[in-house]
């Protein structure tokens, strides 16, 4: 498995798409920073993936890039000059030797924790370049012009949410509880929530069974009387 370089085998399930694309389960938000999972399967049958390169386009000025460890592959956060400081400008993942490579029928994911995103962008194309072993580049950089239309080679695209309290999370790709007007955490309100809703559930049960056993009581002392 090690050498697989986190590819998921045939006997798992493969990606929706037979294309680069983000998965979409982990929801970002505007100004925030949080995870982009790359699916890239492999399209050829006589190459393997052996290389991968992201492009953050100009205007998106991700100050924060970390990449999670993938066995038998490095990663390199590539960086540039932008105003007063410095931003993302690539990301580039390379098997460290050919038998690592994502063969075909296989995909790999690969993440990277990133931002802060743009806040006035609803969605940021993320440029990419597939590499294969044969030398071959596939380049997925196409922007869909029309929403009903996919591209032959489309771009993976990370879709952003409307910010809120606790949106920029951590600064390292973690997010915060989200927080109501009055500052309390919605997640403690629920936690709240969920304990007394549990104690009412355990004081109705008590209530049933004292008034159960009350019955039986009584029962029980008529019968004594009436055989007395």
């Amino acid at each position: 498995m090690t050498a697989l370089g986190g590819v998921a085998l045939l006997g798992f399930a493969a990606p929706a798409a037979a294309h680069v694309h983000v998965d979409g389960a982990e929801q970002l938000s505007k100004g925030g920073y949080g995870l982009v999972r790359l699916i890239v399967p492999t399209e050829s049958d006589a190459a393997s993936t052996n290389g991968l390169t992201l492009t953050v386009p100009e205007g998106v000025d991700l100050t924060s890039a970390r990449t999670l460890p993938i066995p038998g592959w490095t990663a390199t956060v590539e960086r540039e000059q932008s105003g007063d400081g410095e931003r993302v400008s690539r990301v580039r993942w390379q098997v460290t030797d050919p038998a690592n490579g994502l063969k075909a029928a296989e995909f790999g994911v690969f993440t990277l924790s990133a931002g802060p995103w743009p806040e006035d962008v609803d969605s940021v194309p993320l440029p990419t370049e597939q590499i294969y072993s044969d030398g071959s580049v596939v380049s997925w950089n196409e922007v869909a012009v029309n929403a009903g239309i996919e591209p032959e080679h489309p771009a993976p695209v990370v879709t952003l949410a409307a910010g809120g309290a606790g949106a920029h999370g951590d600064g390292h790709g973690g997010t915060a509880d989200s927080a109501s007007a009055d500052g309390s955490s919605h997640v403690a309100a629920s936690d709240s929530d969920s304990t007394g809703w549990l104690w009412r559930t355990i004081a109705v049960a008590a209530l049933v069974l004292a008034l159960g056993a009350t019955i039986a009581v009584i029962t029980l002392v008529r019968r004594g009387h009436v055989r007395t």
